[in-house]
């Protein structure tokens, strides 16, 4: 029985699933999350001091920077090593990616509610344009690099 739906792609977003295979990518999914929210919570627990607040706490923070960004690192490598055979393992690689990238989005969340909350509106002017800036060249030069690839 296949789980994957056969293609000749190098994006693994861009594999399809069969019905059994989505369903398992989508249970291993919130299996990971749950499991990376309950080490967050326990690494916060026994590495800080109280209170526990993801968003008010700056050590709360940086410790879940930590393991958030070696998550992400983790499944970036794990992607630049598997190269080619993409597709025989992208029922197992997409929810690993896709937990990274909500990690990040939530470390992402903490930093600017904690930003918003102890800095002037000065302050968070200057950091979202450089963020704005920074966001937009980064996409730039993906692009650009891509389309070079695909020509």
């Amino acid at each position: 029985m296949s789980l994957i739906i056969e293609q000749n792609n190098n994006n693994i977003f861009k594999t399809k699933f069969t019905t059994v295979g989505g369903f398992i990518v989508t249970l291993l999914g919130l299996s990971i999350l749950a499991l990376a929210e309950r080490i967050l919570y326990d690494a916060g627990r026994l590495l800080v001091a109280p209170p526990l607040d993801y968003f008010d706490n700056m050590a709360v923070i940086v410790v879940h920077g930590i393991i958030i960004i070696f998550f992400l690192a983790l499944a970036l490598v794990t992607n630049m090593l598997i190269g080619p055979r993409k597709e025989k393992y992208a029922i197992a690689l997409v929810p690993y990616y896709v937990v990274s990238i909500i990690l990040s989005l939530q470390l992402l969340l903490q930093i600017s509610v904690y930003f918003v909350n102890h800095h002037t509106t000065f302050e968070f002017y200057i950091v979202m344009l450089a963020l704005i800036a920074l966001c937009t060249y980064g996409i730039y030069y993906i692009q650009k690099r891509q389309v070079i690839k695909e020509s």
